[in-house]
Formats: C-alpha cells, structure tokens, sequence
C-alpha cells in the first residue's frame, strides 16, 4: 500500500514539475505578454465609454459620416461602398455635398480617403452576419481601439526581425504604454488606428522579403502600405521612407537585383493605391514632388535590373560615381523646385513638415500643426528616446553593410524629424522608438555580456567581471524604466471625449462642461433644416455631423478663401458682416467661448475670458483668425503685441491674464466680440464693463460694447453659457 502512495506521490510531483516546465516555455511567456499587451492596450482605448458612447476630437465626426454614406450609397454592403467610391472616376460633373462648405459644397470622394468609411462598413457588415444587433455609430468608434491594439503584435514582428525575439516582446510592450500612441488612437478617434499596424505590418513583409527573397512577400507588403493609403494622410511617410531605403542601400549594392526586385513590386502596389484614390490619382503618384522619391527610386531599380550585367563587369569607382551623379540629379532637382516657386503646389502642411521654417496660415492657425519642444517629445516617451537616439548612432555605422541596421537607423532619425516639425506626427515617431529603442537596449545588454564572456578572457585590457556586468545592466534597466512605469496611460486612459467636455481636456469630470451638447442638441430641434450655419472652422464637423445642418467650414480647411471670408466678417464690423454672411446665404451664426466668472459682493457675477492653455475659445483663436487676413492682433486684444494682457489680482501675487478687446475702432467694432460678450440671462456683467467703475484687483481698460443690430441672440448654452447662437435679421 505505501508504494503504492509513492508512486501516486511520484506522478504528482513529475506532472508538477512538467507543469512548471511547460509554463517557462519561451513561446508561452511570449504569448502571455503579448496577450497582456494587447488587452492594456484595447482596455485602456476603451476606458472612455465610462463617460458614453461619443467619438473623440473633430475628424472622427466625418470619418464617420463618410461611413453613413459609404453604407448608403452601397446599399448596405461593404462590395457596394467599394464600387460607389471608386465609381467617382467615371462621374462627371463631380457630385458635391453642400452639408458642409456650404454654400458651394464638397466633393466628398475627391477630397478624402476611403479607408475609415471601409473600414468601419466591413466591421458593421461582419458584425451582422454574425447576428450582433449594434448601430454604426458605435462600430465606427470601437473600430479604431480593436484596429490600434493589433499594432502591438505588428510592432513585435518587426522587433523580432530587426534583431530578436527579446527585442520584439520589449517593442510591444512599449507600444502598449506609448501616451503619444494611445492619445491619437483611443475610442472614437480617426483610424490611424488602423494605419499604423498597417506601417509596421508592411516594414515587416518588406525585411522579410528581403531576406527570403520572395517576391509574394514584397507584394504582400505593398498591400499593406497600400491599406495606409487608403487610411492616413501621412502615408507619404512609409511610400517615402521604403523608396529611400532601397535608394540608399542600392547606391552601395548597386548589384543587389534581390533589393531591385523586391522594391519594385513593393512600390508598383503602394503606388497603384495612390494612383486609384480619388483623392491621389496618377498626378500625385507620377507627377508630383511628393512621389517623386519612390519614381526616382523604381527607375533606378529598373535601371539596375536592365544594366546588371555591365555593373557586376564594372569597377566600384565607376559604380560609386553613378550613384553620386543620380543623388545630385535628386538633388539638383528639388533645389530647382524650390527656387522655381514648385513647392507652393505641395499642401502647406506637408510641406512644414519637410521644411519646418516654411509654414502658412493655414498651418500655423492649427493647434495640432504647432511645433513640438523637445520637453515634450522627453515627457511622451521619457528615456526611451534616448535609448533610440544612441541605437542610431549604433546602427548608422552598419548602414552599408546591414540592411536592418540600416532600416533601424533611418527609420528612427526620419520620423523623430518629421515629428519634430508637428505635433500630430508624434504619433509617426511613438512605432520607432518603441522598436529602435528596444533594439538599443539590448544591443547594450548584449554588449555587456560578451565583454564579461569567458570567450574573450585573453582580451584583459577589454572585458569585465560577470558582477560588474550584471550592475551595468540593472543600471541601464532602471535608466530604461521610465519609459514603462513612467507611462501616462494609466493616468489619461478614461479622458472623456472632448465634444462631452466642450474641448476642455479633463480626467475628474462630473459632466459640468455639456454646453456644446446642449447647443447641438437645440439646433437640431430648433434650426431649420435648410439653415446654413457660420462658424469658425474649429466646430464644423460637430454641427454639420451632429445636426445635419450646413456650414460654411470645418475642420478640413480645405478652401482657404472662404475661411479668410468668415475671419474677415468676425473681426470686422457689423455691417460688413452682415454682407458676407448674406453673400454666404448664412441664417445663423454659432460662436464659442468658455467664459469664466468672479463673484461680486452683491453676490452678482462679473464674466471674462481668461488665458489658459485648456480653454481655448473664440477670443484665443482671433489672433489666429487675423493671421488668416493679414491683420494686426495688437489693434484687436488689449496688449497682445507686448504681453501687458489685462489682469486680475487675487492677491498673494496669483493673477488671472485676461483676453478682452482693445480700447481700439477694431477691437470695439469686431462682430466676434460683440457677439461674445452680448449680455444675456446668464450673463449681465462683463469685467470690462465701464459702469462697474474700478473694480478691485482688475488692471485694464473700461468701455461698453454696443449691442448687435444685425445679429439676434436666440440661444445660450446650458449649463455655463459658453455656446452662443445668433440668428441673422432681414
């Protein structure tokens, strides 16, 4: 009977220690991170929905009215959708929608990409086949957090191609934490969700083509970027960035048909997505500076396929000067471009983002356009960045001889440059760091232990005791831990979206902050359905998308004469208004700003616009709108041109810097601010007001704004009045 228990006792102990075994498997652990990564990354997207089902930010709204209209118009199926965008090429006049850019309308298809409508149509239709009772609305907003977490399985495949297994599980797990990733890509946001797995998807296939020689890969990977295409708007970065690394390591290898190859058929793919989208075409892929690199790059392939025979019989001098002859025709060729005035057919924002000292209004007046500090880029990514600056400095030394090395170092270098010259492209540096980064702390650990290798004892003067490694490498770890446990998602995860909070960016929030819900909400029931709407370009995807009413711009920006139009009738007077608005058939007039208040000893409250980086209204933005005519903000807000803003004295040296219209004919005629500052139920006292005499503590001017003749107030937001709509007399 007791050896009968032993051997019991033995099985457990051997199917326990198999057990144990199987959990330190290398494949389960890497599974289970990546499991865990991916469900951080769509739980913290999802966090959101705490606060109710709304998109995010502004493009969202039209990306998912392109949904709507891509369901509709292919009768309720993604194959439909398909044929209806595509079928713009053989329409002719093209059809306009005078929703919004009213009253001329926009050409929906021509002027934008199909992939956040297609994406969002094919996870509604897969949804209902499966028998799943959702609205679009919502599919629309889940989309993009279930498209975003798959980047951490894209992000882990291309780690462990450009060097191991090790590097690819620490590129997940960074993309999985990444603020500058998430931020872009949480519930409701645009579906560059979608476009950076796609990147990171396709620089995988392309390396792995590469390196197998398969030119189904390669083709595989060019439909990849081709899904970027159709997706983002910095697709130009990938297309450019593949044809520049296949012209740098062709200029060394000028007889690699295997990189000739394998480009080619990468790039005819990408390329036949741009030159199919309605909003591309043959132009920008052939005959334009932006597609330029990746012509440049196909024809020399080419050139080098044809040639192939005489360049292997050729001396590498005679091969080295034809490279240099073809960089300095590139070369050449856009410094002739600049010179010749062709880079002003490049959009204003792609070409701040090439040349960062070149930026038009249209670009500067764009919060999201703004150069990022270098205090920022540290506090999104913390020392990872470093990390990814001192692997480039690594890798740039194998650039001739490794073509991952080379991938890595380029890869890293463009993208923290394209990043560095606007803010939203953040997002384009967040996937390169999380791999470069990883690539260079590992390269470090591997380093340090071959130097404590036995194998290179006879080397003295050159390697080091195992316990001094071991410190070196928890050293570089605690050097490399902010990344990971320095990560604002946690943190900012559950942000509510910004139409919930009026654009005021918050974490503790008690819904105090509705007046844009509100406003939307009574325009839908009060205004009538053939209104056309004025407004600054900030709110127009909101209302257009929320109510169905036109307006006159939005957040596209896409016809810079009008938004002049609307600047100029807000910053002019009442009378000149009043004759845009009617040239643009306007009926109503929405402005805002969060207007804050300071309560009096009567107990009445005095109101007033205050500086502050989160509430930015219309009163912060009409510098931005004068900068769209031309016109001197120092005449229009009291002393904007030397910094000497109005104030308010709280005492115990705190003051609150205040934006109220100069003592000036412009800034005391400016409809906008008239219209800000119209007295209503809410508000009565405005803290400029001269009949409150010299009230305690504010340093500024006194006047009285007149009342609007033209213009009737016919609506104040609920709960703070910071929503105005005015209806247009006669």
């Amino acid at each position: 009977m007791s050896g009968r228990k032993t051997t019991i006792k033995d099985s457990l102990a051997s199917a326990l220690l198999k057990g144990l075994e199987a959990l330190g498997d290398p494949r389960l652990v890497v599974g289970v991170i990546l499991a865990i990564s991916f469900t951080i990354t769509l739980l913290a997207r999802l966090a959101p929905l705490h606060w109710g089902v709304y998109l995010n930010e502004f493009d969202p709204f039209y990306e998912y009215y392109l949904s709507v209209k891509t369901l509709e118009n292919g009768n309720g199926s993604l194959l439909g959708g398909i044929t209806w965008w595509y079928h713009w090429w053989f329409e002719n006049p093209k059809p306009l929608d005078t929703l919004f850019w009213a009253p001329h309308g926009r050409d929906l298809r021509g002027s934008s990409q199909p992939g956040a409508a297609l994406f969002t149509v094919a996870a509604y239709e897969f949804l209902r086949t499966l028998g799943v009772k959702t609205d679009l609305y919502f599919v629309h907003g889940i989309s993009v957090p279930v498209g975003a977490a798959l980047a951490v399985f894209t992000a882990y495949l291309l780690g462990k191609e450009l060097k191991d297994e090790r590097t690819g599980v620490l590129s997940a797990v960074l993309i999985s934490l990444s603020w500058a990733y998430m931020y872009r890509t949480n519930y409701g946001a645009k579906h560059e969700g979608f476009a950076i797995p796609f990147m990171l998807l396709g620089f995988y296939l392309f390396l792995v083509a590469y390196r197998r020689k398969s030119l189904g890969l390669s083709i595989l990977a060019g439909l990849s970027f081709g899904m970027v295409v159709l997706s983002w708007g910095a697709y130009l970065y990938p297309w450019n960035f593949i044809a520049l690394l296949s012209l740098i390591w062709l200029l060394f290898h000028p007889t690699d048909k295997i990189m000739a190859k394998i480009y080619i058929a990468s790039n005819v793919i990408t390329t036949l997505f741009v030159a199919t989208t309605p909003r591309f075409g043959p132009k920008t892929a052939f005959l334009s500076l932006v597609g330029f690199l990746p012509l440049a790059t196909t024809l020399y392939a080419i050139f080098l396929l044809i040639g192939y025979s005489r360049l292997r019989a050729a001396t590498p001098s005679k091969i080295k000067k034809i490279g240099i002859g073809i960089t300095g025709v590139v070369v050449i060729f856009f410094i002739v471009a600049y010179v010749a005035g062709l880079t002003s057919l490049i959009s204003g924002r792609i070409l701040a983002v090439v040349l960062p000292t070149i930026r038009e209004p249209g670009v500067t007046t764009v919060a999201e356009h703004a150069v990022p500090s270098w205090n920022q880029l540290f506090d999104d990514f913390q020392s990872s960045i470093i990390f990814g600056i001192f692997a480039v400095y690594l890798f740039a030394r194998r650039l001739k001889t490794d073509l991952n090395a080379a991938f890595a170092a380029l890869y890293f270098a463009t993208s923290l440059y394209f990043s560095s010259s606007i803010v939203r492209l953040v997002l384009l540096l967040s996937p390169a760091i999380s791999v470069v980064a990883s690539m260079g702390l590992i390269e470090l650990f591997d380093r340090i232990r071959m130097l404590s290798s036995p194998s290179i004892s006879r080397k003295k003067e050159k390697s080091v005791s195992p316990a001094l490694a071991v410190l070196a490498m928890i050293i570089l770890l605690l050097l490399f831990s902010p990344s990971i446990l320095g990560s604002r998602v946690p943190l900012y995860s559950h942000q509510p979206a910004l139409i919930l909070t009026s654009s005021i960016p918050m974490i503790d929030y008690n819904y105090q902050y509705m007046d844009w819900i509100s406003a939307l909400e009574w325009i839908k029931i009060n205004v009538p359905k053939d209104a056309t709407i004025a407004t600054w370009w900030d709110y127009g995807y909101w209302i257009s998308v929320n109510t169905e009413r036109k307006t006159t711009c939005d957040n596209a920006t896409i016809d810079t004469k009008q938004i002049q139009r609307i600047a100029t009738a807000f910053m002019s007077d009442e009378d000149t208004a009043l004759k845009i608005f009617r040239e643009l058939n306007v009926t109503y007039v929405v402005v805002f700003e969060p207007l804050q208040s300071l309560q009096l000893s009567t107990g009445m409250s005095v109101y007033f616009s205050m500086i502050h980086p989160a509430l930015g209204g219309d009163m912060a933005k009409s510098p931005q709108m004068l900068k769209w005519i031309g016109l001197d903000a120092g005449k229009y807000i009291y002393g904007f041109n030397n910094g000497s803003y109005a104030y308010l004295d709280l005492g115990n040296n705190q003051r609150l810097y205040l934006l109220v219209p100069a003592p000036t004919p412009q800034g005391l005629n400016a409809t906008l601010y008239r219209m800000i500052f119209t007295r209503n139920y809410k508000q009565q006292l405005f803290i400029f007001d001269s009949f409150l005499g010299q009230l305690q503590g504010y340093n500024g001017p006194h006047y009285l704004l007149s009342p609007l003749k033209h213009f009737e107030l016919v609506y104040v937001s609920e709960p703070n009045g910071w929503v105005k709509v005015f209806k247009v007399k006669g």
